[in-house]
């Protein structure tokens, strides 16, 4: 019997684009452009990101693995062509006729190939009857995939380097990704009715890297392999597991590796741990559901949301607000206001999405019972247009699009660009760490990582972590810094103006003048600015929102090797990768040298 052989694959492009396979309306593959800066034109930053799932896969099986990403018609099926035994399609429901037309050419022209489904695609009910296929992966995918090729299902996971971002692209200057992504687990306990993340999972949590050093393991391999120190943690929940977190912030602190992070967080957890918590862990962003000023989900339950978020912010925390729009109780006049709430926090961000009862989920029972449910085809259920179950109020489909375009449109006009925002953030969390890092050495505080707090100590060693986190939030403003100048010239009214020419005092109290490469690179951005906002006025007349990126296509592959075999490479990986470390300075030391 010849040795099994698997293609992971995303679904064929292109993507945001109209045809008989999919919409463009909603499914770009851009997180921010579509769900969060959706409506901001030049000022949206524009990023493509990876199949992330399918590379942790393909590291943690000893099988012979290719990962095929964002692949054309053309390269899917030459890839076909190289004896695969098994194909894994990875795809989410508005992409179903994808996944069909993919399947049945396998069935087609490859009939000996195992076919298996995975991603949120597989919540469909009726999926046995739209795509051919031989198995269903519905679970945690590692175990899953191991147990399917006879392996060892509790053996340690393997967290791959990757990179964060496939391209990236500010006021049309194409940049170079460093951005990186840690993903420690999958599944939710808060269990929110329309939440497809925790039902999927059965409202369980279940851990990839279990542990603070697993995370820090991955950040340092990531690091040695790629050079990334920012990651964005694809966990519902992080600090839901605090033990973890707190292991975390220790042992970056014992090795004085002050990692940056952007997390998802509910708003309790936040309150637990407290902002000086956050900022010592070094988190730069966090994505906090609101959901409804009217809600009862025990998460939001007697959270002042404005408060909060001010607090965060004012610590150098950008803050990325989710709310839901239509649901039940929402009217012409209440949905006005739930908008007007939610822009009244003014978070850096918000990601406003419709009502959506995925299957699966109990909100889906719930309106699957009360017989409320649309037969709406499945390529439009992605949350950005017409909702697929009948409202007290909203039943025309132009009013499920114009009340959601127009809820980004508003928070556009009255907070002002997204990225000036986060740099107004950065700057402020910048000075303020580092006039409490004073005020702290003056009165003797030193922080207690038991009670997540600084506290009075009769002999306070100093805070040298500190020193190195506050450096790094010196430095991540001085990468911001040359937005200001075309956050001001595309500015769409006279309060972003008026913020723009703020922002760029405060910087210049804070951090001095701008230096020669700044200006310049802020030049550099009006200019491909200007190019970019005559791009998209060109897509408008097309009847497009903006100008649609694709991303381009990557294969890698991963040899056949035993498990035990991979394993101890990775073992030998990481002690060299830990060896470099100890020879290279730390942060620290290196600071000492420069100043010597």
């Amino acid at each position: 019997m010849s040795q099994p052989k698997l293609l992971l694959t995303a679904v064929f492009g292109p993507y945001g684009v109209k045809n008989k396979y999919a919409e463009s309306l909603g499914m770009q593959m851009e997180l921010l452009n579509n769900q969060i800066t959706r409506m901001q034109g030049v000022h949206s930053p524009r990023q493509s990101y990876w199949t992330f799932p399918l590379y942790l896969l393909a590291e943690n099986i000893s099988v012979e693995t290719t990962v095929l990403d964002f692949p054309s018609w053309r390269e899917f099926t030459r890839e076909m062509e190289k004896g695969y035994t098994h194909v894994g399609i990875n795809f989410i429901v508005p992409n179903v006729l994808k996944a069909k037309r993919m399947a049945e050419y396998i069935r087609a022209k490859h009939p000996g190939v195992k076919i298996i489904l995975g991603g949120y695609g597989t919540i469909i009910p009726d999926l046995e009857n739209i795509v051919p296929h031989d198995s269903l992966c519905k679970s945690e995918g590692v175990r899953w995939l191991r147990a399917y090729f006879g392996e060892d299902t509790e053996a340690p996971v393997r967290h791959p380097a990757l990179h964060g971002p496939a391209y990236e692209y500010l006021y049309g200057a194409k940049g170079k990704p460093k951005g990186a992504i840690l993903m420690p687990g999958v599944g939710c306990e808060n269990g929110c009715k329309f939440c497809i993340t925790s039902h999927q999972f059965k409202k369980q949590y279940h851990p990839l890297l279990p542990t603070g050093k697993d995370i820090y393991n991955a950040c340092r391999k990531t690091e040695s392999e790629i050079g990334s120190r920012g990651f964005t943690i694809l966990d519902e929940n992080f600090l839901k597991q605090p033990r973890r977190a707190m292991e975390l912030l220790e042992i970056m602190t014992s090795n004085c590796r002050p990692y940056v992070f952007d997390i998802f967080s509910s708003a309790e957890v936040i309150k637990k741990f407290g902002v000086d918590f956050l900022v010592r862990l070094g988190v730069r962003m966090i994505w906090v559901g609101v959901e409804s000023k009217c809600n009862d989900h025990d998460k939001t339950r007697g959270v002042d949301f404005r408060s909060l978020f001010e607090d965060l912010q004012s610590h150098g925390i950008s803050v990325n607000a989710s709310t839901i729009l239509f649901h039940d109780h929402h009217d012409d006049k209440t949905i006005r206001e739930e908008i007007d709430y939610m822009i009244g926090l003014e978070s850096d961000f918000i990601q406003f999405m419709n009502y959506t009862p995925l299957p699966g989920t109990a909100l889906h029972s719930e309106m699957k019972e009360q017989n409320r449910l649309k037969k709406l085809a499945y390529r439009h259920q992605h949350g950005a247009g017409e909702l697929f179950f009948v409202h007290p109020h909203f039943n025309d489909r132009k009013d499920h699009v114009r009340y959601l375009r127009n809820a980004f449109r508003k928070k556009y006009l009255a907070g002002g660009p997204g990225v000036l925002n986060m740099a107004v953030t950065a700057a402020r969390g910048y000075r303020r760490a580092a006039k409490e890092f004073a005020e702290r050495e003056k009165m003797g505080l030193e922080w207690n990582p038991e009670t997540l707090r600084y506290e009075k100590s009769r002999d306070p060693r100093p805070d040298e972590f500190m020193k190195l986190r506050i450096r790094m939030m010196r430095r991540i403003a001085e990468n911001v810094r040359p937005i200001l100048l075309p956050a001001l010239v595309f500015a769409p009214n006279r309060a972003a103006r008026k913020k723009a020419r703020a922002a760029a005092r405060l910087f210049n109290e804070i951090l001095g003048k701008p230096n020669f490469k700044q200006r310049t690179v802020s030049i550099v951005l009006v200019l491909t600015g200007a190019i970019e906002t005559i791009r998209i006025l060109a897509s408008r007349l097309l009847g497009r929102e903006g100008v649609v990126h694709q991303p381009k296509s990557r294969s890698v592959r991963y040899p056949v090797r035993m498990a035990a075999e991979r394993d101890l490479l990775s073992e030998v990986r990481d002690r060299v990768s830990s060896a470099m470390h100890e020879m290279i300075p730390t942060y620290h030391e290196m600071s000492k040298e420069h100043k010597g």
